[in-house]
């Protein structure tokens, strides 16, 4: 379990997975539409095309955040999470491909967290 996390570094390291490959943290783009529906679908989470958008589109009120992993010589998508940033918040959808990786759900749960967090102590500032 990840005691902290540093959210000021979401965009600049890899992470390595207790068991299982690096992983890369980014923040998700219209261009994982299709990885983030077909690992929905693999857990059974129905995200209709208007869901599946308001995910992908900018909004200043949810962080959705993407895990890359480092398989071989390709960087494969792993896994996504969703939190809303209101005080208090806690990540609304976390799915990640369980044969890839063991320990990425509490990773990006602690990073959705922290990096919300962060983005809250910066409005308020």
């Amino acid at each position: 379990m990840l005691t902290a996390f540093d959210p000021g570094a979401l965009l600049s390291r890899s992470y390595a997975l207790p068991r299982g490959p690096r992983v890369r943290l980014r923040l998700a783009r219209s261009a994982d539409g299709a990885a983030i529906a077909a690992l929905a679908a693999e857990h059974g989470v129905d995200l209709d095309p208007l869901a599946l958008a308001r995910l992908l589109r900018f909004d200043r009120r949810r962080l959705v955040i993407c895990a890359m992993a480092l398989i071989g010589a390709e960087e494969v998508f792993a896994g996504f999470g969703a939190i809303d940033l209101e005080p208090g918040a806690r990540p609304g959808l976390v799915l990640v491909d369980q044969e890839l990786t063991d320990g990425l759900g509490e990773l990006l749960a602690a990073a959705l967290a922290g990096r919300a967090a962060a983005i809250a102590r910066f409005r308020a500032a």
